[in-house]
């Protein structure tokens, strides 16, 4: 798999020229997983932005209050996930489980900082995602909380 066409065909990084597309490249690791595989565990620090390429991956949240699982949705080829661990000591929403066999890029915290030096319009992008999923997520804790609470 080519990456460079792949990232480009991503609305996140459509926009960006050969020069950031390549450094995002360099900065990137990829990996196969296999099925069962778990990037990040709920409360766990994962230490890196995943990107599919190949695959499935499934998010699952426990209830702290009933220690109950529940499977929050799959994500597909293309999709993001673990944008939080690019953020110092911020622990993960979910569990992230390999559905199958499946092919990530991962950035690391250290490649995100060093990111910086070549594509800083990429990192800035990468912020403004960040603080989407971080609204995202006091959202729905806000909608949990009024359910339980109404109870």
């Amino acid at each position: 798999m080519e990456l460079k066409p792949f990232l480009r065909n991503l609305p996140a990084f459509e926009a960006y020229n050969d020069q950031y597309t390549d450094a995002l490249i360099a900065a990137l690791e990829v990996e196969d997983c296999p099925d069962g595989f778990v990037f990040v565990h709920q409360g766990g620090y994962g230490g890196a932005m995943f990107i599919i390429l190949e695959g499935s991956v499934g998010i699952i949240r426990r209830d702290r209050p009933n220690e109950t699982d529940y499977d929050v949705r799959d994500l597909r080829e293309g999709e993001i996930f673990g944008l939080l661990s690019l953020v110092d000591d911020m622990p993960a929403a979910a569990t992230c489980v390999a559905h199958g066999p499946v092919k990530i890029a991962a950035l690391t915290q250290d490649g995100f900082h060093s990111l910086f030096q070549s594509a800083p319009p990429i990192c800035h992008q990468l912020q403004f995602m960040i603080a989407v999923q971080l609204a995202r997520d006091l959202q729905e804790q806000n909608e949990f909380l009024r359910r339980h609470m109404a109870q």
